[in-house]
């Protein structure tokens, strides 16, 4: 089937481009971003948001064996990382005058994070978001007054729904992950992280959906220390980019029957893997009750409750506990958007 949603859809992607790519401003051409680049990402982030706490987490440093740094994340108007790398972007699409809407597909997290900041750029967005997705993240989503659709069983399944259609000039789809400019704005955790940190950290590890947050932090703190190890966290019932890391290649899976929307994709974004391949040392998988007991643990530790994707880092951390024993580590707590059936499922079954 030919997708003339698809072709227009890149034309005006390559169009917007040539409005908002230059050398000294943030369009990046290249997934890699720079140092500069992510000063001038960090510059127009914080005329927004504050910058996230990073602690030594001492009940978690004792529960792993290491010297364990929590980089807090959910603190953001929309309770998650994603804000960043809209921000990032929407700032660039707002200044080129050539996309008057905003069309982007997720499970939650990422379609919050474009409708805020489509709203503080005064920028039209619709969201589109799979049948039975989180009611909480949901929520927020209409919170920041987008257009809501519901579309497809999964997150995969509703993009390749939205690549079918014809959209009208100025209309712009954006893929979480294919866009540099997120990338660029994820990136800048890890900048902070290295800022905060005086230390060289020995282990950073960073739950994985569509890439571009590993990608971007470990960038960042390749830079800073190449010796420091990047280690990313999947569910085993959505491991498409822990499958294409080490494969070496994209791979994609038939289902992601995860209960964290935050990291449940299975399909492989090239340009991700290829950026993973270079920053990434290792990939690993946790169970489906790996994640839930992290859940608990947090909450008993720091006492919040993250949801499944933002525990994954901690459930990771404790499958390679005797691997990482006496180092230092930073986990990435990611975001604490949780329904509240599971947050019941939690608290009763796992605190």
């Amino acid at each position: 089937m030919v997708r003339t949603g698809w072709r227009r859809q890149k034309q005006c992607w390559i169009n917007t481009l040539r409005f908002i790519t230059s050398i000294d401003e943030i369009g990046l051409m290249s997934l890699r971003p720079s140092t500069a680049e992510m000063k001038s990402s960090l510059s127009i982030i914080r005329e927004f948001l504050s910058i996230t706490p990073l602690n030594i987490e001492s009940d978690l440093s004792t529960l792993t064996e290491t010297t364990t740094y929590v980089k807090h994340e959910y603190k953001s108007p929309v309770n998650s990382f994603k804000a960043r790398g809209a921000l990032t972007l929407v700032h660039s699409l707002s200044r080129s005058g050539d996309v008057t809407k905003v069309i982007t597909a997720s499970t939650g997290n990422h379609g919050s994070a474009m409708a805020y900041a489509c709203q503080k750029f005064d920028l039209p967005i619709t969201v589109i978001v799979p049948e039975g997705a989180d009611e909480s993240k949901v929520a927020l989503i209409r919170k920041f007054d987008a257009d809501l659709q519901f579309l497809g069983r999964d997150l995969d399944e509703a993009k390749n729904q939205i690549l079918e259609w014809t959209l009208p000039k100025g209309h712009l789809f954006i893929e979480d992950g294919a866009v540099p400019e997120i990338v660029v704005g994820t990136a800048t955790i890890g900048y902070e992280i290295a800022q905060q940190i005086d230390e060289n950290l020995d282990v950073v590890i960073v739950p994985v959906g569509n890439g571009s947050l590993i990608s971007g932090i470990g960038t960042a703190l390749k830079e800073k220390n190449p010796s420091t190890r990047v280690i990313s966290v999947q569910s085993e019932e959505a491991p498409c980019m822990t499958y294409s890391f080490h494969e070496k290649k994209p791979v994609n899976t038939d289902s992601c029957n995860t209960f964290a929307g935050g990291i449940a994709v299975r399909v492989a974004i090239p340009q991700a893997v290829d950026l993973m391949l270079d920053v990434v040392d290792d990939a690993i998988l946790v169970s489906e009750n790996d994640l839930k007991r992290a859940m608990g643990l947090f909450f008993n530790n720091v006492g919040v409750l993250v949801e499944g994707a933002g525990a994954a880092a901690l459930a990771g951390a404790l499958k390679l506990k005797d691997d990482l024993k006496g180092k230092s580590i930073c986990l990435l707590a990611t975001g604490c958007n949780v329904d509240s059936f599971l947050e019941q499922e939690i608290l009763r079954d796992y605190v």
